[in-house]
């Protein structure tokens, strides 16, 4: 996998913390994997989140009055 160097800024008691449990050699892998867990388990709650108003009657109700309004071109 390629890889590229990114540069971010961390409070200092964190990167204590994490250089005192993971290690200095470690960092990288460590960061990478944290930040790979939290954004699938943002992924996941997205898709849920648009799972749960596309079976939402009142939003699917809302949609087709939108569509309705939508479709007589009262922006032109």
């Amino acid at each position: 996998m390629k890889k590229i160097n990114v540069t971010f800024s961390l409070p200092k008691e964190t990167v204590d913390l994490m250089q005192g449990l993971i290690g200095r050699r470690k960092l990288s892998s460590f960061v990478s994997e944290a930040l790979k867990k939290a954004l699938e388990e943002k992924v996941e709650e997205l898709r849920n989140a648009y799972i749960e108003a596309n079976t939402d009657p009142d939003r699917q109700e809302t949609i087709k009055a939108w569509s309705k309004i939508d479709g007589e071109n009262w922006h032109d």
